[in-house]
């Protein structure tokens, strides 16, 4: 496969790593790489975890829809998208209309360690480990049908370095030298 879009987005749950990744895989492409939510966190002056408790969930799917629409215009940029931006039909037109998608996923067990690293998840409000669990699987069973649309599925059973896997990344995407 060789590049023939603007863009490349990496999509998927929370915490699989696509900020990481993807800005690898922007170093290597010489590409911009560009986080929605960190867009969002710029404009709105506030955390998500604020937005979604000040504003709702909502306001901050306006708020990313807004951000996916403007990112997809420009060219040449690895993009992170937010976990729940591919359910939007609107946000999925724009993201394949000008680009290529990356989904990246890991086993619910992994997403609740490293979900348990980072206190910036306002979709994660359970009281017990079990019941996050519970969410998470619920999660992503119910954004499944969406996940596998991507045009490239990577799924990691384990912990594997950033580098790693942008340079897969990049080696399927025939970029890599």
């Amino acid at each position: 496969m060789r590049i023939k879009a603007n863009n490349i987005y990496i999509m998927g749950f929370m915490c699989v790593g696509k900020t990481k990744i993807g800005k690898r895989l922007a170093i290597r492409l010489n590409y911009k790489f560009v986080d929605t939510d960190d867009c969002i966190v710029n404009e709105a002056g506030m955390s998500i975890p604020e937005i979604f408790k000040k504003e709702g969930e909502s306001a901050f799917r306006s708020l990313e829809k807004k951000w996916v629409a403007k990112v997809s215009k420009q060219k040449h940029q690895v993009v992170s998208l937010g976990g729940g931006a591919v359910i939007d039909p609107d946000n999925w037109e724009c993201i394949t209309a000008s680009g290529i998608t990356v989904n990246l996923s890991y086993p619910p067990e992994i997403i609740l360690r490293r979900a348990t690293l980072k206190t910036d998840r306002p979709l994660l409000n359970q009281e017990t480990e079990a019941e996050k669990l519970d969410y998470i699987e619920r999660l992503l069973n119910e954004r499944k049908c969406f996940y596998q649309r991507a045009d490239v599925i990577i799924h990691l059973n384990k912990e594997i370095k950033p580098d790693l896997v942008a340079d897969m990344i990049a080696g399927y995407l025939g970029v890599w030298q």
